[in-house]
């Protein structure tokens, strides 16, 4: 009869945890993630073949050139300085096994480290996406006009290693944040037949 209550006890402290904790629940990534209803961006159709991805509607597109397959960058006024978005790819040997994605998000570490020089605050974690493992790393930089925030996500997809590089002004990384997400959330390889 001692255990019954024991095991009534249990269950009614494990429905408590969440209320008296409402995080414990989890709450949602600011730096990934879809927006409920994402009317101010849509699909970039320039490269149906390969991802999908969705972008903000008011930014210009730019040409990519060798591993930089586009950019866009947020329309201001003049002088204005605004945000960026670049995707870089890089060609792997082979696909990336989920046992190393640790080792290789310290290695991308360090390569962001070692090329910004003058960077602040670099931090890294693995976060998990639809397509698998995302290595995020963000820090931040002098700029032209202050500071800038960077936040880095790299997405091993097959034997590609996409890079999506995002860039704001750091003291409205705010108004940034949740633009970043979307477009990393919405980052998708396209299936086709071939493919698992």
């Amino acid at each position: 009869m001692n255990r019954a209550f024991i095991r009534i006890g249990l269950l009614v402290f494990a429905c408590l945890i969440p209320l008296a904790h409402p995080g414990a629940q989890g709450t949602p990534d600011p730096w990934f993630g879809q927006q409920d209803k994402p009317k101010n961006f849509e699909a970039l159709k320039a490269f149906t073949g390969a991802f999908s991805i969705q972008l903000p509607k008011d930014w210009q597109l730019a040409p990519g050139h060798t591993g930089t397959i586009f950019s866009v960058v947020e329309k201001t006024k003049r002088g204005e300085t605004g945000g960026l978005i670049t995707l870089e790819y890089m060609s792997l040997q082979a696909p990336l096994e989920p046992a190393l994605v640790a080792g290789v998000s310290e290695r991308e570490l360090k390569e962001v480290q070692s090329r910004e020089l003058s960077g602040k605050q670099f931090s890294s974690a693995v976060k998990t996406g639809a397509s698998g493992p995302i290595i995020f790393i963000q820090y931040d930089r002098p700029a032209l006009a202050g500071t800038d925030h960077v936040a880095q996500y790299s997405m091993p997809i097959g034997k590609v290693m996409y890079r999506l590089i995002c860039i704001a002004p750091a003291p409205s990384i705010d108004k940034y944040k949740p633009i970043f997400a979307h477009v990393a959330a919405s980052f998708a390889p396209v299936k086709t037949s071939g493919s698992q």
